[in-house]
């Protein structure tokens, strides 16, 4: 194989982690402090980590903790079993069980449920390999951590939109930094994957008359006349590692929310 064929096959190969940080400019967004919404989860109240010293590896896996959560909300809203359960993780993949959530009906929209879980159980295999044996195992999650999703299409459509626009919202916090062609075609490629089943997700919404609450005051609940998660110059919208934090750990700092035991890897903490 090429030199340039195994650059651009991020999956067969462990990645160069001091200059994937340089690329991607991770350390450039920081760990900046965002409003807390208030912790309704009780989460400890942990020492922050700094951003100093942060490595491609932390990067990568903090993406990776994300992308565990997404795979199992899919997996078990279509399977009514989680990625252990499944045959996709051993046991010895994960630090803690993901609990929570079942099978939905989706009945018309059981095509789109399927490709998106496909999609994101994709993402979890992609940055597995391209980390190797830096690869954080699967942390304990929560599917049930805010009361909804699992009842019907309706829920199911509600939490699916957040989770899928502040995915969006992490990737595309790092992109303007990111000089590496190699790893900005990656990460573009994600984000533009993530952008798709927001649209999608977004539309449903509407036509089905559901109501996805606001995350946050960056968030762009779907309506009539918001067909789409960007801002008054119809850009998509950022976020920072910290916001994004705030969001899945539901105000918690270092834990809570969809995470009961905080994200695995060395970007676990709200500054």
């Amino acid at each position: 194989m090429k030199e340039n064929e195994q650059e651009n096959n991020l999956p067969t190969a462990t990645i160069n982690r001091r200059s994937f940080v340089k690329g991607a400019g991770f350390t450039g967004l920081g760990l900046a402090g965002a409003a807390i919404v208030g912790n309704q989860f009780g989460a400890k109240e942990q020492k922050v980590e700094a951003a100093s010293g942060v490595s491609d590896e932390d990067i990568l896996n903090f993406a990776l903790n994300l992308e565990y959560l997404e795979a199992e909300f899919y997996s078990m809203s279509n399977h009514g079993a989680n990625l252990v359960q499944r045959g996709i993780l051993s046991k010895a993949d994960e630090t803690g069980p993901t609990t929570g959530g079942k099978r939905v009906q989706f009945h018309d929209l059981s095509y789109l449920a399927t490709n998106i879980q496909n999609d994101e159980v994709d993402h979890v295999r992609f940055l597995r390999a391209a980390l190797g044996a830096g690869a954080v195992k699967k942390p304990a999650i929560n599917l049930d951590a805010l009361g909804y999703g699992f009842a019907g299409v309706a829920t199911w459509l509600m939490l699916a939109r957040q989770f899928e626009d502040v995915g969006i919202s992490a990737y595309l916090g790092a992109a303007p930094l990111i000089t590496n062609k190699t790893y900005l075609a990656a990460a573009g490629a994600i984000l533009a994957t993530e952008a798709q089943h927001s649209g999608a997700i977004r539309v449903y919404c509407i036509m089905k008359g559901v109501k996805s609450p606001a995350v946050d005051s960056k968030d762009v609940p779907p309506s009539p006349s918001t067909a789409f998660f960007t801002d008054s110059n119809a850009l998509s919208i950022p976020r920072t590692v910290s916001q994004v934090l705030n969001i899945v750990y539901h105000g918690g700092k270092c834990s809570g929310g969809f995470y009961p035991s905080g994200m695995n890897g060395n970007i676990a903490c709200q500054s």
